[in-house]
């Protein structure tokens, strides 16, 4: 998919882990508040959890992109991995978005298939 910018949370372990494998494989990454205090910067959102855990700040990041009509679509890291890519790589194609938000608890960065997600996933 051409000219996709992901946006990650600022001052997050998650994006810590995510940034530099991101820019590596070419997209154009920007860090954010996840909740504006404007305009929804994004047209999608894409949820990393674990076994449908979220914490208390992706519930409020949800909810709120929810709230104001913006795609969102699940990523659970311990399930199928290959499934996970290939749906969000079919959510991404399908809702034609250009701006992505990639959220997740910090708790995430040291997930096991963190790495499988960095190594695997390719647009």
């Amino acid at each position: 998919m051409q000219n996709l910018t992901i946006f990650l949370e600022e001052k997050s372990a998650f994006t810590t882990t995510l940034e530099s494998t991101l820019i590596e494989k070419g997209f154009a990454v920007e860090v954010i508040n996840p909740i504006p205090d404007e305009d929804v910067p994004v047209d999608a959102v894409v949820l990393f959890h674990d076994n449908h855990n979220l914490d208390k700040r992706i519930v409020e990041i949800r909810d709120y992109y929810e709230k104001h009509q913006i795609a969102i679509h699940k990523i659970d890291l311990s399930g199928t991995l290959n499934v996970a890519l290939t749906h969000l790589s079919l959510f991404l194609d399908r809702i034609q978005s250009k701006k992505v938000l990639f959220v997740g608890s910090p708790s995430l960065k040291d997930h096991p298939k963190m790495e499988v997600f960095k190594e695997k996933w390719t647009l």
